[in-house]
């Protein structure tokens, strides 16, 4: 998903927010950049080892909240990847939830 196309009045706001706060620099943006993040079927991510190749782990799906939750998403996937037991109960991040889905994950 990518977050909306910036609006004047959104533009306008940050300008003066430049213009108030980082004196000298140029108020008008040379680009515009939007947020994409993707999102899962269930808005829930997917932490599980690929379900036909095992030396693929899966990571993926955060919604926009994966940065905030880096540490621990890290400590699972390095748990996954040497193969321990996960800290945690990852049955409601298991790939295995989109079955009944068409499309194949």
């Amino acid at each position: 998903h990518r977050d909306a196309d910036p609006t004047p009045a959104t533009t306008g706001n940050v300008s003066k927010l430049i213009k108030k706060f980082f004196k000298g620099v140029a108020t008008t943006p040379s680009i515009y950049e939007s947020c994409m993040y993707t999102n899962s079927p269930d808005e829930n991510p997917v932490l599980d080892r690929h379900p036909q190749f095992n030396n693929i782990i899966i990571g993926a799906g955060f919604s926009g909240h994966g940065f905030k939750l880096s540490p621990v998403i890290g400590k699972i996937l390095y748990e996954l990847a040497l193969e321990l037991s996960p800290s945690y109960d990852l049955t409601p991040f298991r790939v295995e939830r989109f079955k009944s889905l068409k499309s194949a994950l």
